[in-house]
């Protein structure tokens, strides 16, 4: 989950300021106000860095709404509500401290020896006369014994807007956000008391140039605050609906084995597909190789759905091998076009047996490999069929080679056969294919909610504790593996490493409370990962994670 972690200037900033603070009860001297200004100056830096920096996400937000508004648009009127909520906030917040600034320098705003409210606006510390003056901030900010200042407005608004924020979040993640502005529970004063409240904490007796570097520092929790929450609601649209993990193009074919008179068919697409998003691809027949000089007489295919389709006759195509090379175009998520080249080629051939996996041009041991076998010209009752390893069964859904396990372990390829029927019984022989048989590769072992890089939220792993295993996206095969055991390695303060294990696929309650103290940007290493196979058991890679 988002949350508000200071970076280190903000650290230096909030150190300077706290010793700057306890220092006034001692002396106002000209060093500390000087320091003030210093620090304040940095703050309206980072308040600004800060500014730039949400306008971009909106900016950027705004961008994947225009090129997918029904997806994107429940997210997008969400952001919206929260620029207006934190627009609104924060000029209260300015107003608030523009009038303190008012109120102790004595400023007269307009008529005729008046200056301009945006006048004000403009001001410094450096310019101000009164930096050093608590007693007009304090009645203004805290007021006085028969009227409260405004400083508990200013809390209210606080309050409010911190609320306003929050409920942007489902209410089962909100513990794992802090984005400050906390005016609520005990305010400790330098000399170990209890002080009244959250504003005599921060302005009773506290000179201007504290309170405008108070109250800038306000601000630029509001701002972060405001960032994290148009994060979390752009980082809650799927990755898939407008961006692309791998993107490269992919040409998927019927078969590249085609009978004289029929079409070869296939469809041209990229790998991750948006099915709003409607790709052109242009070709080429007679080329290895695609060069953009080709585009002007090229044959152009409009796409839909997220691909496109390409259907090559071949009646009057003479049997052998044929070669094309094309690309297909697409919008990127910024809106620009990219292309993407490909290659293939088929064969028209006489017809005769036909056998291809309709999965993986390979077999897997321990699991049910689907196959299609046909012959042009003979009906499925005629066709007969044998294979070297395994058996092979006719079902609802087609044909399926099983039987793979662990006996063949030491084999490395099967062959089918396939053969004609004859009215008398006999058999003739139409064609064979080689098949090879491998294992089915190590699963991808990962943690929901985390990106390509490794990338995780906190409250998210906690959220959802468990391992679980997904086969590369090279493979077009399905099969449920299981981690059944893994440790992860954790560290002592003083940077020594030990092991917490756990049996099964989900963490345990210590794997748990460490992630829960560990510091963002900290490394989370899962390793001695073992899955259950269709052959066993086996150990997989380590997985390593960045908590976010």
């Amino acid at each position: 989950m988002a949350g508000f972690k200071e970076t280190p200037r903000q650290k230096m900033i909030a150190m300077m300021y706290l010793v700057l603070t306890a220092m006034l009860a001692l002396n106002v001297s000209k060093e500390i106000l000087e320091a003030f200004k210093v620090v304040n100056e940095s703050l309206v830096t980072t308040n600004d860095n800060f500014t730039n920096k949400v306008n971009i996400l909106y900016d950027e937000f705004e961008k994947q709404y225009d090129l997918n508004q029904v997806k994107v648009a429940p997210f997008w009127e969400k952001a919206k509500e929260v620029r207006e909520l934190s627009t609104k906030f924060i000029n209260y917040l300015d107003s608030v401290k523009y009038n303190t600034i008012i109120h102790t320098e004595g400023i007269e705003i307009g008529g005729e020896n008046g200056i301009s409210y945006d006048s004000v606006k403009r001001l410094t510390l450096r310019d101000l006369k009164q930096v050093d003056n608590f007693s007009k901030p304090t009645n203004y900010l805290v007021g006085i014994e028969t009227s409260k200042g405004k400083g508990y407005e200013l809390q209210e608004k606080i309050n409010q807007y911190r609320e306003d924020l929050l409920s942007f979040i489902p209410e089962d993640r909100r513990s794992s956000f802090n984005i400050g502005l906390t005016t609520k529970g005990k305010f400790i004063n330098a000399d170990g008391s209890t002080t009244k409240d959250w504003v005599y904490y921060n302005f009773y007796h506290t000179i201007l140039a504290a309170d405008v570097t108070i109250l800038n520092k306000i601000l630029a929790e509001a701002k972060n605050a405001e960032f994290d929450i148009v994060n979390y609601l752009a980082l809650d649209i799927s990755a898939k609906d407008f961006k692309f993990s791998k993107i490269e193009a992919k040409i998927l074919a019927n078969s590249s084995y085609v009978f004289q008179g029929d079409e070869y068919k296939a469809e041209i697409f990229v790998a991750a597909v948006d099915e709003k998003n409607n790709p052109t691809v242009e070709y080429r027949m007679g080329a290895t190789e695609w060069h953009d000089e080709f585009s002007a007489g090229a044959t152009k295919i409009a796409g839909k759905n997220g691909m496109v389709q390409l259907n090559l006759p071949t009646r009057n195509l003479t049997p052998k091998e044929y070669s094309f090379s094309g690309r297909i175009i697409i919008k990127d998520p910024t809106g620009a076009q990219q292309s993407y080249p490909f290659a293939s080629s088929f064969t028209v051939a006489e017809p005769s047996a036909n056998v291809s996996a309709t999965k993986m041009n390979v077999f897997y041991r321990g699991v049910d490999n689907p196959i299609r076998i046909s012959a042009a010209g003979i009906p499925d009752h005629r066709l007969d069929y044998s294979i070297t390893a395994g058996k092979i069964n006719k079902t609802n859904e087609g044909y399926v080679v099983s039987g793979l396990g662990r006996n063949t372990l030491t084999v490395n390829e099967v062959t089918i056969n396939v053969y004609a029927l004859g009215d008398n019984g006999s058999k003739t022989k139409l064609g064979e294919q080689i098949f090879r048989l491998k294992q089915l590769p190590d699963p991808d072992v990962l943690v929901r909610g985390m990106n390509e890089d490794g990338g995780v939220l906190k409250g998210e792993i906690l959220t959802n504790p468990y391992l679980i295993c997904q086969l590369p996206e090279f493979v077009n095969f399905e099969y449920p593996f299981e981690v059944n055991a893994f440790s992860m390695t954790a560290y002592k303060a003083n940077g020594e490493s030990y092991d917490l294990f756990s049996n099964s696929a989900k963490l345990t309650s210590e794997m748990e409370r460490y992630i829960r103290d560990a510091r963002r940007g900290s490394d989370i290493v899962f390793k001695n990962i073992r899955v259950k196979g269709p052959t066993g058991d086996r150990k997989v890679p380590a997985l390593v994670l960045t908590l976010r």
